[in-house]
């Protein structure tokens, strides 16, 4: 054979070339996409995924003497870290015993919360390291959106199978939490094969990009937590010192009325700004805002009717995003209409436990407060407590109650700090004519404003020369009138009749 000259090959290469770009340019449109729709990534995910087992405690609102019930429930996590795994706070509520199953794996591994957060409802736990052997693979979160873009859900069964399902990514839109009061950023996966609100993990091609937290089974809608949430969650939980994450201490209104508008003194070409209708005590903002405030801005961000913000990711979503976006601690610039011009104020943002609400939005875990003397049952009004009238409750329970949950629940002051009732009377001689009262709210002990659940135990201790315990109420309820001589006998008498190991419950 005859050599070839350097030209020659010079030739060749472009042919191959040419013959090589033509190929690429007769894929099928879409075919890129396609390969992405299919990507399934369960074998790589096999030792990043756990199924949880969890032990809760159940306590009950109205006898909240008894000692709490055990329920089982079951959720899913995802590595973070060699042993730390991700979930729902929903998942690990009320937990008194957690324990994690690995792919391949029959044991289960104890597990403990290392950081809880009810408000953006996303827990971490660290595995007991003896038990779960190697470690697992950690899963990095991307911060990634695309609407309309196909999504798989990835969990670890029951049976220690690998299950998955498909959708697509339809709105990005902040949500009321399903564990707390507060307001964050989700995605809604729609036409979800597998809604299951249990902490599935979810992917865009390879990456994954959140956790499940609710889901409408007959929408078939899965709301995710997304990565931006996730990763911020973490990065302060690692810091030794969880703070969380900002809350709005204020409600808004839509502001498309133009008799409003005038009547704020508003200029008729300002068409931005969202009406503050009522400020709190508590969280980012109730320190500067007042009600009738406009907030045309927060952070340079402008505002429309809506209180919504055009986002350069997520598009228009409420400003509730902007305050959840800031460390507790950090600047908030606001921008405001009051009377009848621009000013711009700054804050810190804020949080705070749901315990220092007048009336709790949550007690996860916690056994509820409660004092019994001569059969009167006093407690705390809680949430929890209205939700005992069970489904719509809130068209159920007495309106004197409800009316501390919806219009003052965020608002305590130093001179109350706890809506204080009589919940109901455990029949007794001590207590015959008043067996029928429940539900009223306790003004005064012993001639003492009741701000909290624990005057009561320092009233009794007052007029020491009298003979009796006088409760009074609000709403011109009757009187109710204890003898003291009584007293002593009648409640050893009623803790035996009802099972009552111990009368008192409170926190000091």
């Amino acid at each position: 054979m005859s050599a070839k000259s350097p030209l020659y090959y010079v030739v060749l290469l472009g042919v191959i070339t040419s013959l090589s770009f033509c190929h690429r340019q007769h894929l099928p449109a879409g075919a890129a996409e396609v390969n992405e729709i299919n990507t399934d990534l369960s074998e790589q995910l096999k030792q990043s995924l756990v199924y949880l087992n969890v032990s809760a405690y159940v306590y009950n609102q109205m006898q909240p003497w008894k000692s709490a019930e055990i329920v089982q429930k079951a959720g899913f996590g995802c590595a973070v870290g060699p042993y730390e795994v991700l979930t729902t706070a929903r998942n690990a509520s009320d937990a008194a015993f957690i324990k994690a199953r690995r792919h391949g794996q029959n044991e289960f591994i104890p597990a403990e919360v290392k950081v809880i957060d009810y408000e953006s409802n996303l827990c971490l736990l660290e595995l007991d390291k003896d038990a779960a052997g190697d470690p697992l693979e950690p899963l990095d979160f991307a911060e990634d959106y695309d609407k309309g873009a196909r999504v798989r859900s990835y969990r670890l069964s029951a049976t220690g199978n690998l299950t998955t399902g498909r959708g697509y990514l339809d709105k990005a839109k902040v949500y009321k939490s399903t564990t707390s009061y507060a307001s964050f950023l989700n995605f809604t996966v729609a036409n979800a094969s597998d809604a299951s609100a249990g902490a599935q993990l979810y992917c865009m091609g390879q990456k994954p990009i959140g956790i499940t937290c609710w889901a409408d089974t007959d929408a078939q809608e899965v709301g995710l937590i997304p990565a931006i949430t996730i990763n911020r969650f973490l990065a302060d939980a690692r810091r030794g010192q969880y703070d969380g994450f900002g809350t709005a201490g204020f409600v808004t209104r839509t502001l498309l009325d133009p008799t409003r508008r005038a009547w704020l003194k508003m200029p008729e070409d300002m068409k931005e700004g969202v009406y503050v209708a009522k400020v709190y005590n508590l969280g980012t903002g109730s320190d500067i805002l007042n009600e009738n405030d406009v907030i045309l801005a927060i952070d340079g961000r402008s505002l429309n009717a809506y209180g919504r913000f055009e986002h350069e990711q997520f598009g228009r979503i409420s400003y509730h995003h902007l305050i959840t976006g800031h460390s507790i601690g950090e600047d908030v610039t606001f921008d405001i209409w009051r009377d009848g011009k621009k000013q711009q104020l700054k804050t810190k943002a804020r949080n705070f436990e749901a315990s220092k609400m007048l009336v709790p939005y949550y007690e996860y875990g916690k056994q509820p407060e409660y004092v019994v003397t001569a059969g009167l049952v006093f407690q705390r009004l809680t949430r929890d407590y209205l939700q005992v009238w069970g489904d719509d409750w809130r068209g159920k329970v007495p309106p004197h109650l409800y009316h501390y949950y919806r219009d003052l629940a965020f608002a305590p002051t130093d001179q109350r700090r706890d809506i204080v009732i009589l919940s109901y009377i455990l029949p007794a001689n001590i207590n015959l004519g008043y067996h029928g009262l429940g539900r009223m709210v306790v003004s005064k002990f012993n001639g003492k404003e009741i701000s909290r659940l624990a005057d009561i135990l320092d009233a009794q201790k007052l007029n020491p020369e009298s003979k009796y315990d006088i409760v009074e109420f609000e709403h011109d309820y009757p009187t109710v009138v204890i003898p003291r001589t009584e007293l002593q006998f009648a409640d050893i008498a009623i803790a035996r009749n009802y099972g009552i190991t111990k009368l008192v419950n409170v926190e000091p």
